[in-house]
């Protein structure tokens, strides 16, 4: 969660909270990168998005007992760009104020305001191929990613208001 291992980030301030009640179990962090040498750029649906850089925020919930893990990502000014769910085998709570995650290579991509998308489905296809994952675990990433998929779109306006209030709590 600190992401203390990536080296184009210079400085940062990490702040943490560990959230109990009817809306989320888990951990919940907000990363500001203070000083980044390279900014990170992913090209997505042919466009080139910057999804890290000074001043950047990174705004991730590491749920206990559930098999995903979000970072909200909000640019220099603020500005909330995309959510990013991750399908996990397991979120690891060992380190309880710096939780670590077991990828299953399926994600789930939200940019405000617009549908959200499945990515990397090949990835989880050539997992299961390589049996890096099992039948059930494959199924299982499906499985979680449909659900984030219907809750969101049910639940749109109290999912940006709970992000947007884990956000202010945090940055105080």
């Amino acid at each position: 969660m600190r992401r203390d291992e990536w080296e184009n980030v210079k400085r940062k301030e990490y702040k943490y909270a560990y959230v109990n009640d009817a809306h989320f179990n888990g951990a919940i962090a907000l990363l500001t990168f203070l000083e980044v040498t390279n900014p990170v750029i992913v090209k997505r649906q042919n466009q080139q998005n910057t999804v890290l850089d000074t001043n950047y925020k990174w705004l991730q919930f590491a749920p206990k007992n559930e098999h995903w893990w979000l970072t909200v990502l909000y640019d220099d000014k603020g500005v909330l760009l995309d959510s990013y769910f991750d399908i996990t085998k397991e979120n690891d709570f060992t380190q309880p104020d710096n939780p670590c995650f077991l990828d299953m290579f399926l994600d789930v991509i939200i940019s405000r305001d617009k549908d959200p998308v499945l990515l990397d489905e090949d990835e989880l296809y050539q997992a299961f191929q390589e049996q890096l994952i099992t039948k059930e675990e494959y199924d299982l990433a499906f499985l979680v990613a449909k659900n984030i998929v219907e809750g969101y779109n049910r639940n749109r306006l109290k999912y940006y208001e709970f992000i947007d209030a884990c956000y202010k709590m945090l940055q105080q």
